[in-house]
């Protein structure tokens, strides 16, 4: 863990099986930040574009390469993703500066001596439950716990040793459930050159902020928060003397608590180092939940947005239900789904969508239509919100309420498929609509969007069903579930997605 790389070049076809070989889980693949161009049936989320694979089932997945840079793959069933079913995705493309040598993937991610699952109660309990504290953050699969003669494991070392003079690409991705980062490796600075799937014009940091996000449990007005799902692609210059440097992913306890919390280190070497255990010196900085700044995000491929032609507006609230379990709500309902029915089988033959998450399924039927979707959180607490099949632009973000008199960014604004709600704020997106399918916008949190912060968008309805090449297969997935499901008295007992 992390699992095997899928690396491709710009415009290839993909093709991924996946074999369950789970006895008491089903599972699915859903390739993050990939827009699925007129392949909605391979996007890989339960309840919504498929039925989980079953146990001793298998699904293949096809699709076009129609974006590039750098991302990861994970389970879409429940929250398995965080119990290691993911892995770096790598798509080969045009970068917007030069760079030597590609040094590869830097797959950051909290890590827990209990599983998440068997985290998740207390998580959402409302009388009970409190803030879960992670043990330990891993680079690349790997570091060490605890210290001294009782330590154990080893820490990541980049392959690539650098050689003085040459800039290095290293495409990092934060995959936690949790847990949210400044990365850097000590002494150096890095230029930032993408984000998401998206090119940027370059600008230089010493630290990268990578998904932050503040983390309580619920007590009537806080909520429990993680974060996972952006991705960078750097650029380093080995411009320091020969030596061994740490590279840091620091993570920040005022958002979210891990013991470990600054002992999350790999190592980057020099040609002719000494090959020891690194002396260097951490940047000193302000400990805080805050994401790379918007305005420096500037997309390299300029496109401008346009004015709405339709527009959603949701306010985010938590509470307790019945069971006095904490549930998300959108102006008022939490999302509900269900494996067996997911919305795109149910429309291809119904022709309809099912209707288990009331008014957060977005029914959106004409082609390219711009469209806005205001979320306002009253929460002092920030949200990492992902959509699916699309990027969209960021037109507005800020603290308190939004209002008509909020200037929107509608020039080349910022573009990425996973941007942060600001605590107690609000954020403005925009996305046209050019992809039919059946696509879920949700808190990119395992532990939120089981808890029901998400929303399903229909997009073209009468343009879906000729998009599905293989419709067989999307039965058979379905049957295989149901059967499994039926044998074994399988409830869905979260969201569904």
């Amino acid at each position: 863990m992390p699992g095997p790389a899928i690396e491709a070049n710009w415009g290839d076809t993909i093709v991924v099986t996946v074999n369950n070989k789970l006895t008491n889980n089903g599972t699915s693949i859903h390739f993050h930040g990939v827009r699925q161009n007129l392949t909605n049936e391979y996007d890989g989320v339960p309840s919504i574009t498929q039925c989980p694979i079953a146990p001793g089932e298998s699904m293949t997945y096809t699709w076009v390469a129609t974006n590039y840079g750098t991302s990861w793959y994970h389970s879409h069933f429940a929250i398995q993703a965080w119990e290691g079913v993911q892995g770096p995705m790598i798509i080969h493309g045009p970068t917007s500066q030069s760079y030597d040598v590609d040094a590869g993937m830097i797959v950051l991610q909290d890590w827990s001596h209990a599983t998440v699952d068997s985290m998740y109660d207390a998580a959402q309990d409302a009388a009970t439950g409190g803030p879960r504290t992670m043990d330990n953050g891993l680079i690349n699969g790997q570091n060490t716990w605890g210290n001294g003669t009782s330590s154990t494991g080893s820490r990541f070392v980049l392959d690539t040793q650098f050689i003085s003079g040459q800039s290095y690409l290293l495409r990092i991705v934060n995959t936690a459930i949790q847990s949210t980062y400044k990365f850097y490796i000590d002494g150096h600075s890095m230029t930032v050159i993408s984000n998401d799937f998206v090119p940027i014009t370059p600008y230089e940091t010493k630290i990268l902020n990578i998904n932050i996000g503040k983390h309580h449990l619920m007590k009537v007005n806080e909520s429990l928060l993680t974060s996972s799902g952006q991705r960078y692609n750097v650029i380093v210059k080995a411009d320091q003397p020969i030596g061994d440097y740490w590279m840091r992913s620091d993570n920040q306890n005022a958002c979210a608590a891990t013991i470990q919390a600054l002992d999350i280190k790999g190592i980057v070497r020099y040609v002719g180092s000494p090959g020891a255990t690194p002396t260097t010196t951490g940047y000193n900085y302000t400990g805080e939940c805050v994401d790379e700044p918007v305005e420096s995000l500037v997309p390299i491929v300029a496109l401008n947005a346009a004015n709405d032609d339709t527009e959603f507006t949701y306010d985010v609230t938590v509470a307790p239900n019945s069971a006095n379990l904490f549930k998300w709500y959108l102006s008022g309902t939490t999302f509900e789904s269900q494996y067996g029915d997911p919305t795109l089988f149910h429309l291809i033959e119904n022709g309809t969508a099912p209707t288990y998450s009331g008014n957060l399924i977005l029914d959106i039927p004409e082609a390219k239509q711009w469209v806005y979707i205001i979320i306002e959180s009253g929460i002092p607490v920030p949200h990492p919100i992902h959509l699916h099949g699309h990027d969209f632009n960021i037109l507005a973000e800020g603290a308190g309420s939004y209002d008509a008199t909020v200037a929107l960014n509608l020039q080349n604004p910022a573009r990425r498929d996973t941007a942060l709600l600001p605590a107690a704020g609000y954020l403005v997106l925009a996305f046209l609509t050019d992809n039919p399918g059946v696509w879920l916008m949700h808190c990119h949190i395992g532990w939120h969007t089981s808890m029901g912060f998400a929303l399903q968008i229909v997009e073209q309805k009468s343009k879906i069903p000729g998009t599905v090449t293989d419709s067989c297969a999307l039965q058979n997935t379905c049957s295989t579930w149901d059967d499994y499901a039926t044998a074994n008295n399988i409830k869905v007992l979260d969201s569904g997605v």
